[in-house]
């Protein structure tokens, strides 16, 4: 008997998008065989529901959602150690996971012919903290946009990508950077900081090509660390960051490496996928997860 497929929908990804998308994901999907459907019903929920995914042995694990919709059912295949392939039907904002992929992940039908042939790619992922991530995780002024944005009384009319942008835009002159040593790059001495990204894929943020020779399959993570700037240095590598161009500026630093330690004053906050978190401790530990995951790739 042919092993069903599992489509796990986030009906509020995208503003509502996922959920208008369903049955368009589920007329895709219907002509390979037998296809398990379950909706998120709680915040995270895509973790226990790719569990069971991998607990059953299911033929691929569809996620129709966002980015982070597809990190925690990600994390249920690393936590489970599955075979179990990952595809990707967006219908979030960014989606910055399926472009790092380059996969044609908003047409659910060729999407549906990839999993037919069986395309799977297997791809590292990242830990931070010992929060497992797909894509990207960062600490600095991406957690000050993140907060701004999830802040009730911003409120805007803007959603997705141009509201990320939009919003950087706003809190490039205030944010205040932050100091922390990052081990293994340079001499490990404390500096203030703009941003440092942590990239196992090369899209970051909805628009920015963050760190344009990352692979997903190489065993390591880009360290893409920005030191802080003035408000027109900033501006700068804001607008350079959008096509890739901002590594040649002397602010950032780059490293490529298995496992990084940063030391904070205090226990910072970071993201990770786009989904804020707070440190244990002052001392984070970023590492690479080789071989993780199974992905449906062109």
């Amino acid at each position: 008997m042919t092993k069903p497929i599992h489509l796990i929908v986030n009906p509020a990804a995208g503003g509502g998008r996922a959920k208008r998308r369903r049955e368009q994901a589920i007329s895709a999907l219907g002509a390979l065989g037998p296809l398990e459907v379950r909706e998120s019903a709680a915040a995270r929920d895509e973790t226990r529901l790719a569990i069971e995914a991998a607990e059953s042995n299911a033929r691929a694990l569809v996620v129709l959602g966002g980015d982070g919709s597809v990190s925690h059912a990600a994390r249920g295949l690393i936590a489970s150690k599955s075979q179990v392939p990952l595809a990707i039907f967006a219908a979030g904002t960014g989606n910055d996971f399926a472009k790092s992929l380059g996969i044609p992940a908003h047409d659910y039908a060729a999407m549906a012919q990839l999993i037919r042939a069986s395309r799977v790619r297997t791809i590292d992922a990242g830990e931070i903290d010992g929060v497992p991530f797909v894509n990207a995780a960062g600490l600095g002024f991406d957690v000050a946009v993140l907060r701004r944005m999830q802040d009730p009384r911003a409120g805007s009319w803007l959603q997705g990508t141009p509201r990320y942008v939009i919003t950087a835009v706003q809190s490039l002159l205030g944010y205040p950077g932050f100091d922390a040593a990052v081990h293994a790059l340079g001499n490990g001495a404390r500096q203030r900081w703009l941003t440092i990204v942590f990239a196992n894929g090369r899209w970051f943020g909805g628009a920015f090509q963050i760190a344009p020779h990352a692979q997903l399959d190489n065993g390591v993570l880009e360290t893409v660390a920005i030191a802080d700037a003035s408000p027109v240095g900033r501006a700068a590598l804001f607008a350079r960051a959008l096509r890739g161009a901002h590594l040649s500026r002397p602010e950032v630093k780059t490293m490529s490496s298995a496992a990084v330690t940063l030391v904070c004053p205090d226990a910072p906050h970071f993201e990770v996928d786009g989904e804020l978190h707070h440190a244990r401790s002052g001392t984070v530990v970023v590492r690479c997860l080789p071989g993780a995951l199974r992905a449906i790739a062109g």
